[in-house]
């Protein structure tokens, strides 16, 4: 089912203009090598600097991100099983009434929780096969919105490194998010944390259940996926992601957040420097037109409810004296890491031949590496 925002309006006209770009592509500023080990190496510093020399300068590249149209959907049931094609855990917003104890059904979730992993590419391709099977479309980038939301924060978020499996076959990139080898199991956690994981969960399960459901504890395995087709630059990508409710009076997307209540400056800081910046890139990909954030107090009550308009928070974070961040920055970096792997990354010889991206804070590397046991993809998904 494709969609083109509601009553076929195009919900990123206002800010198009911020995107604008050239229709030829420059060679690259950035700094790039290889060792003689074979190791790719992007230097991110290098990218920032540049960037910053260019500010109101005629040598500052603008880009372009065409609306995404979804073109699939899948969702996964209480089993962990996918069914494509399918809608049924996509759910209608309902504002709730306040206060809610965000800690009802924790108990429970505590002790059957399992966590679930990166799931494989595999699955969006199956979303997608009367496209794939069509003649007209081929992407050149197919990966998670995950994925390209870590890419699209590096410049901002450089002391958050993450892993990412990347391989090509038949001239398409494919981006894998991969597991944090560090990344604390669940159970392994302390108290404090499982409950603030479990707090999203809730936050989703009472604005999106009727009200007799919300003591129920809530499901983590039932969520809706929708994938999209977009353009960034002149590169075809395709990408899914996690859709978690729709507004019922114009069906448009809303991702739902929790975060404690700010109570200072130093909280408001926080929030519009880093959660901001997360909800606004993995928003913007995916048709996601508001934020929802519910606040909560340190005892888990829900106290506040408050929506942002994914388009206007580059605006706010603007607005400040100290800037904090810039949209239009994070998607340049996008499309020049996107278009680095296009580039470098070579042809799969065979199933086993894989690269792991690796942003370890500072620069990104590119090197052979072992495959993860999701990133095995059966050969009729391949795109030809």
């Amino acid at each position: 089912m494709k969609r083109t925002g509601s009553h076929g309006r195009n919900p990123f006209d206002s800010n198009r203009h911020d995107f604008k770009r050239s229709k030829s592509r420059p060679e690259s500023s950035v700094s790039s090598s290889s060792t003689a080990a074979g190791v790719q190496t992007f230097d991110v510093e290098c990218f920032i600097q540049n960037r910053k020399t260019s500010q109101g300068g005629a040598g500052l590249r603008k880009v372009t991100l065409d609306m995404p149209v979804e073109v699939g959907c899948l969702s996964r049931n209480a089993d962990k099983s996918w069914t494509v094609d399918s809608r049924e855990h996509f759910a209608a917003f309902s504002l709730p009434k306040l206060p809610v104890d965000l800690n009802s059904g924790f108990r429970e979730f505590d002790q059957t929780y399992v966590d679930i992993g990166p799931e494989s590419l595999e699955l969006l391709l199956k979303s997608v096969k009367s496209l794939r099977d069509g003649d007209k479309y081929k992407p050149q980038i197919v990966t998670w919105r995950g994925a390209l939301r870590k890419i699209m924060t590096t410049p901002y978020l450089q002391r958050e490194t993450y892993r990412l499996g990347v391989w090509k076959k038949n001239n398409v990139v494919y981006i894998q998010t991969r597991q944090d080898p560090d990344k604390e199991e669940f159970h392994d956690m302390k108290e404090r944390f499982k409950r603030f994981m479990y707090y999203g969960y809730k936050f989703e399960e009472v604005c999106t259940r009727q009200r007799e459901e919300v003591e129920k504890q809530p499901d983590p395995n039932c969520c809706f996926n929708a994938t999209f087709k977009s353009k960034l630059g002149n590169m075809r990508i395709l990408y899914g992601g996690e859709v978690d409710c729709y507004d019922p009076e114009n069906r448009e997307y809303i991702e739902l957040k929790v975060q404690r209540l700010l109570e200072n400056d130093r909280h408001i800081y926080n929030f519009e420097r880093f959660k901001l910046l997360k909800h606004y890139c993995q928003s913007f990909l995916a048709l996601t037109t508001s934020v929802v954030v519910g606040f909560r107090d340190d005892h888990g009550m829900l106290r506040k409810i408050q929506k942002f308009q994914t388009l206007k928070i580059p605006g706010m974070i603007k607005g400040r004296k100290d800037k904090l961040w810039c949209a239009k920055t994070c998607l340049a970096f996008l499309e020049e890491v996107l278009a680095w792997l296009l580039e470098n990354v070579p042809e799969q010889a065979d199933d086993d031949d894989i690269l792991e991206y690796h942003f370890n804070g500072s620069e990104i590397t590119l090197k052979k590496s072992k495959p993860m046991s999701y990133e095995k993809i059966s050969e009729y998904l391949y795109w030809p």
